[in-house]
């Protein structure tokens, strides 16, 4: 269990400084009543506790599961609390990020409602049978989906969120997203752009942007609901170390490159980069980079189009010697949650 002080400590020592002035990050108004659409359901919560709730969504009859982190702190009339959804990697569930990340524990240190929602179960092309949270790459890869149809996962979380301002005093301009590997992919293809307006901004892990075989499911209906991102990837992920060494970017053995240079010479790398850059409505030009020991940063804050008032943001690290998994403080050196609790905190809807 995490200390306060050690939280304290984590948030700053890599924290990401705020844009300066004349970037498109501008402080927003707080306190947006929220407008919930959709049903809602009954749910059950403790202050202070990690509590397993299901109900079933109207769009699908499967039993949906989530889990919700309330701080011990929590009393209705001391609100609104800002909200954290975490999405599960490929065959996660609910349970296992609780379990291997500290979200549960910054909720309660840093006073905010935690969220863990759970995809269902597919049959992929693989023979596997795992859980996969709703994109069009993962419709691809189904065995069969007029057999076993994707659940709509867009009003699954519609309604979950419907379901916990109906239980809980929340305050719905701090309503944040993150996701690992394929919970990553559905934050950015789905939470991003059918969901903008509940999320204030997301985050991912896992990824590394937006590859070019299925780009159009990344861009909002409306053309300009664009939500800042954080995007975070090991040097040593196998899932993309995989993906460079097959598209012959990089050597059998190697891991991925940290200087800034060599990232931008590297196409599996820059290009997914690039196309995040180009569905957030952003000038390619890298707006700051950091090259440190431990991480390399690069961020995009220029819009484009200079149109519009929503605050756009990109911020990539790649972090040295991650895997692929969630930095958390056991697995990594360094707890990323109160790192990008931290950045997230900056925006507002």
């Amino acid at each position: 269990m995490l200390s306060a002080l050690t939280i304290t400590v984590l948030a700053t020592l890599q924290n990401p400084a705020p844009l300066g002035p004349g970037s498109d990050v501008q402080p927003q108004p707080r306190g947006r009543l929220c407008s919930s659409v959709g049903a809602s359901h009954g749910m059950s919560f403790l202050p202070g506790s990690t509590v397993e709730n299901f109900f079933v969504s109207t769009g699908d009859p499967d039993l949906r599961r989530f889990i919700v982190t309330v701080p011990s702190t929590y009393d209705p009339t001391n609100g609104p609390y800002p909200v954290v959804f975490m999405f599960h990697g490929t065959g996660q569930s609910a349970g296992n990020i609780v379990s291997n990340t500290s979200w549960d524990e910054g909720a309660q240190l840093l006073d905010f409602i935690a969220v863990f929602p759970e995809a269902l179960p597919y049959l992929l092309v693989d023979g596997t049978t795992k859980t996969k949270w709703h994109t069009d790459h993962v419709a691809a890869n189904l065995v069969d989906p007029t057999e076993l149809p994707l659940a709509d996962d867009v009003l699954f979380i519609r309604e979950l969120f419907h379901t916990l301002d109906a239980h809980l005093n929340l305050d719905c301009s701090r309503v944040y997203a993150s996701g690992f590997s394929n919970g990553g992919a559905f934050v950015k293809a789905k939470v991003r752009t059918q969901l903008h307006d509940i999320f204030a901004v997301t985050s991912a892990v896992g990824g590394g942007g937006v590859l070019p075989t299925y780009p159009g499911e990344f861009w909002p209906a409306d053309g300009e609901s664009f939500r800042p991102h954080f995007e975070l990837l090991g040097t040593h992920d196998s899932n993309k170390v995989t993906a460079c060494v097959s598209a012959g970017d990089i050597p059998p053995g190697s891991t991925l490159p940290m200087a800034v240079a060599t990232i931008q010479a590297t196409p599996c790398m820059w290009d997914p980069l690039m196309n995040m850059v180009d569905c957030l409505g952003l000038d390619p030009a890298v707006s700051s980079s950091v090259e440190d020991p431990f991480f390399t940063e690069l961020v995009w804050s220029s819009r484009a189009v200079a149109t519009g008032t929503i605050p756009r943001e990109l911020r990539f690290r790649l972090l040295w010697n991650l895997t692929h998994e969630v930095p958390s403080g056991s697995n990594y050196p360094i707890d990323y949650v109160p790192i990008l609790y931290a950045w997230m905190s900056q925006y507002t809807l």
